[in-house]
């Protein structure tokens, strides 16, 4: 067993990450608490909301954005949407279930691409596709905690929240995040994404995952992506079952590392891409990087860390098989082990725990090896997928594992 080293390490690729962040909240209307209620009735109808006309637009193929004419290719903008699992629960003595994301971008821009301009890096709109028949389950959308303007087109089943003035041009606090607060009736129809979030064909999502359009300011941006929101609520330390043992289908990743998941809140999960994942002839496979509430072994050195490198546990018969790999959509060189065991390596992304949730990292694969089930070690439709420290920075060298399947 050898330490894990960072001597096989490229030139590093720097990313300046900026945050906007997005609250959707999700409510009950119906036994709530008095004081709950009179809450909920100060919110309701303080919000503005635009009821559009008919549109002559019923196609079950509609795709996001609604009418616009701007580069949708979510490789080609710095915008990327993340969920905030820490900021995500309920409220109103459970009545109001709040769901976050974050706006977010990176510091470069794949030129010559529209989108690369400082007026792209600002966005002004988001629109979700969301279910048609869910609107009655919506009570109200704030923007950094003031009532918004946002728009729910059942004939398009968009809904639009407009003005969100957020700067993506310039390294963003928390304090001057961008927040967007979504509430919705828990005890109605539609009380979770898995139920208000739509795909094109008008059906709910099946895996809490909703598909969105970020505008930038110029209106020559418009990424269309899915966020994920597959991460656990907020839980008392005192209800976390710790697994009693892991359990490792490899020595994978072959050095001195902690590689057990409860240890660490990050982990990695498949992006939920709303496109066909095809570019120039190769198959685009993306990750996503997600972050914990809280750690299940509080005692664990690795709970947080700062996110050097991605591993991927795969096949060496598929080293001619990558053709490159974006970070959060910027370009970099290949890296495929073969010896002493095969792995791909995404190095030098220097991620602060502040920053980590939500980096995205994508595989261009050629046809021989554009699936999970060709390009994995086990060849079983998943991958084992590892989330390092950068050895010497910290207390321990972290490297929990997690189990991705498409």
């Amino acid at each position: 067993m050898t330490k894990c080293s960072s001597s096989c390490s490229s030139s590093v690729a720097t990313a300046i990450v900026l945050t906007t962040s997005v609250l959707l909240l999700f409510t009950p209307t119906a036994a709530a608490a008095a004081s709950a209620d009179n809450r909920l009735a100060n919110l309701r109808g303080i919000g503005s909301i635009k009821q559009q006309q008919q549109l002559k637009l019923h196609s079950s193929t509609f795709t996001l954005p609604s009418i616009s004419n701007c580069e949708r290719d979510a490789a080609k903008s710095p915008l990327r949407l993340s969920f905030d699992a820490a900021a995500s629960g309920l409220e109103f003595g459970g009545t109001i279930q709040r769901y976050c994301f974050r706006i977010r971008s990176t510091a470069g821009c794949s030129l010559p691409s529209r989108c690369c301009g400082s007026s792209s890096r600002t966005a002004s709109k988001i629109e979700f596709d969301v279910v048609a028949g869910c609107k009655d389950s919506l009570r109200h959308v704030t923007v950094n905690g003031q009532p918004a303007v946002y728009e729910y087109d059942t004939a398009l089943s968009m809904l639009r929240v407009t003005d969100l003035n957020a700067p993506t041009s310039t390294i963003a606090t928390a304090a001057s995040d961008t927040q967007v607060c979504v509430l919705l009736d828990t005890a109605s129809s539609c009380p979770s994404l898995a139920t208000f979030c739509g795909r094109h064909d008008g059906a709910s999502t099946a895996a809490g995952a909703c598909r969105y359009s970020i505008f930038s300011t110029d209106g020559n941006c418009c990424p269309i992506s899915a966020v994920s929101t597959a991460v656990p609520l907020p839980l008392p330390a005192s209800t976390i079952d710790l697994p009693s043992t892991t359990v490792f289908r490899s020595d994978f990743p072959y050095c001195q590392c902690q590689r057990n998941a409860a240890g660490s809140r990050l982990f990695a999960v498949a992006s939920l891409d709303a496109n066909p994942n095809v570019d120039n002839g190769l198959t685009r496979i993306c990750f996503d990087v997600g972050l914990h509430d809280v750690c299940a072994d509080p005692t664990s050195k690795c709970c947080e860390f700062t996110l050097y490198k991605m591993e991927l546990e795969v096949d060496r018969a598929c080293a001619d098989a990558l053709a490159y790999t974006t970070i959060d959509g910027i370009q970099h060189v290949r890296y495929f082990q073969t010896a002493p065991h095969a792995a791909i390596k995404i190095v030098n992304l220097d991620r602060p725990l502040s920053a980590v949730n939500g980096t995205q990292v994508c595989l261009f694969l050629r046809p021989e090896c554009n699936t999970l089930e060709k390009l994995c070690a086990f060849h079983d439709g998943s991958c084992t997928v590892g989330l390092f420290s950068k050895p010497g920075t910290g207390a321990a060298n972290c490297c929990p594992l997690s189990s991705v399947r498409i």
